[in-house]
């Protein structure tokens, strides 16, 4: 097993594990199709849901490196993930999931999910201290629950 832990992980290993961590939030997987979609709308090199496959499966390797760069901004990811060890850490979940659905959104729709979790954060706090966050509507700037 030491043997095991000291392999170096492929390319498809790192690209199949980004994208297992974008399906922690219970939903549907994100199909290659989905990602594929996702690179174009942010921008990035047209991909083929079946070239995905092929970088997730290992049986395509050494893709160019602006597929490499288009994959790391998606998932919100150095490049570097993909090639040194240290850059590789595991992604962080649903938060990293969060942060990436976020890049897709206009400026408008990021204020609006900022608001949302400010309410939200707000409302577990009160729960926190013992307080019924129904007390207080919060529903301007200086009504904030503290």
């Amino acid at each position: 097993m030491g043997v095991e832990m000291a392999r170096e992980r492929t390319f498809a290993e790192r690209l199949s594990a980004l994208i297992e961590a974008a399906r922690v939030d219970g939903r549907a997987p994100h199909s290659y199709r989905e990602i594929s979609a996702a690179v174009e709308r942010a921008g990035g090199p047209a991909m083929s849901p079946a070239y995905l496959q092929q970088l997730a499966t290992g049986k395509r390797v050494n893709p160019k490196i602006h597929y490499v760069e288009a994959l790391a901004r998606l998932f919100g990811v150095p490049v570097t993930y993909f090639f040194d060890a240290e850059a590789a850490a595991p992604p962080a979940g649903e938060a990293q999931l969060m942060a990436m659905r976020a890049q897709e959104l206009s400026p408008q729709g990021r204020r609006q999910v900022m608001d949302l979790l400010e309410l939200v954060e707000r409302y577990e706090r009160a729960e926190r201290e013992g307080r019924n966050p129904e007390d207080r509507e919060g529903r301007g700037p200086g009504s904030a629950v503290r």
